[in-house]
């Protein structure tokens, strides 16, 4: 197997989830687990996988409100998605291959992109292939909380749901602050300027130009006779 896809690609995704899970926000609706690719069992993402093996296959629970009808809402939702990564989806993310994503769910929600055992995940990998594996979790989960930068417009699954969801003014669920900004935040490092010494200031020299001096005029006097 390719040594760059083992210890470059798969170990910076899972670095990324690493962050991703310790968003508090994030941490509210979403758990991120993942197969051990030696012991086989499945490890919470916070953990670290045996002998640096970085997992392909990760397991995602999502536990947020959902729409089951018109004004209908119900707390008790809950999804799990397996991800399945590949040299080929990594190695390629400009193309339209997305992960392998096995969904299932505790009921059918009121979404115009999700069913119970099925969710649009091409839609949101279109959305987050360039970011990657942490921007695709969210996108799923926008999916299913219905955010407008994920939700392309048309029925889908459900045109009473999409009617619905217009009907709303196109708002989620629930007003999730998702982390979008992971990779860009950056700490700003303030350098205290050096004190130095004021330049000495050079004399200034007043050039005062001389005029000439007036010469007294010599007054004559005339006679008449």
């Amino acid at each position: 197997m390719n040594t760059f896809y083992e210890d470059v690609l798969l170990r910076e995704e899972f670095n990324l989830m690493q962050k991703l899970q310790k968003d508090t926000e994030f941490a509210k609706y979403v758990t991120v687990k993942y197969e051990d690719r030696v012991t086989g069992e499945t490890k919470m993402v916070l953990s670290m996988p045996t002998a640096g093996r970085y997992p392909e296959i990760y397991i995602v629970d999502y536990q947020m409100p959902v729409y089951v009808g018109k004004g209908q809402l119900r707390n008790d939702y809950h999804a799990e998605v397996r991800i399945t990564l590949s040299e080929p989806v990594l190695s390629s993310r400009e193309a339209d291959n997305g992960p392998l994503v096995n969904f299932n769910s505790n009921f059918e929600p009121f979404n115009n992109h999700v069913h119970q055992t099925t969710i649009c995940s091409g839609n949101a990998w279109i959305v987050a292939k360039d970011n990657g594996l942490w921007h695709f979790i969210i996108s799923l989960g926008a999916l299913i909380n219905q955010d407008s930068f994920v939700c392309a417009e048309g029925s889908h699954f459900n045109s009473a749901a999409f009617n619905y969801w217009v009907l709303r003014g196109r708002k989620p669920v629930t007003n999730i602050t998702w982390p979008l900004d992971l990779t860009t935040k950056k700490t700003i490092t303030v350098v205290p300027k050096t004190q130095t010494a004021p330049p000495m200031e050079k004399p200034k020299i007043s050039i005062v130009k001389k005029m000439p001096e007036q010469q007294p005029i010599k007054k004559i006097t005339i006679i008449k006779k």
